[in-house]
């Protein structure tokens, strides 16, 4: 059985392993305003480092993006991406109230209810 990740997102389909440069960027950019913008004490939320720069902050966000997918790829609990990145980003036993408003904001910003969503791979025979 093969396993391959159809994703649609932002009105672009494809099937793909990793997250285009466009989509990382997508995502990084919304985190930051979830986060507090240019009025946040910890840019793009990183708290696990000291960060000297919102740039080295920003890094590190997409790093956290794309870590976060291939382990989404390798898991099927949850089939959409955002919610699992959101469970890591704020994860829910830690503030619940946080993460449910984290989920709501940053699919607001990038516009999930008006285009398709990072949805979980399909199993293909083949």
């Amino acid at each position: 059985m093969i396993k391959i990740l159809c994703l649609t997102f932002l009105g672009i389909a494809t099937c793909q392993a990793q997250l285009t440069i466009q989509t990382q960027n997508r995502i990084a950019d919304a985190i930051y305003r979830v986060e507090g913008g240019p009025k946040a004490k910890k840019p793009y939320g990183i708290l696990s480092v000291n960060v000297k720069t919102e740039l080295e902050a920003r890094k590190i966000c997409i790093n956290t993006i794309n870590n976060n997918f291939k382990r989404w790829n390798k898991q099927s609990a949850q089939s959409n991406f955002l919610d699992f990145l959101a469970n890591r980003y704020c994860p829910p036993g830690v503030d619940p109230v946080g993460n449910r408003n984290w989920k709501r904001n940053i699919k607001s910003i990038l516009g999930a209810s008006k285009c398709a969503e990072l949805t979980h791979k399909q199993k293909h025979k083949g």
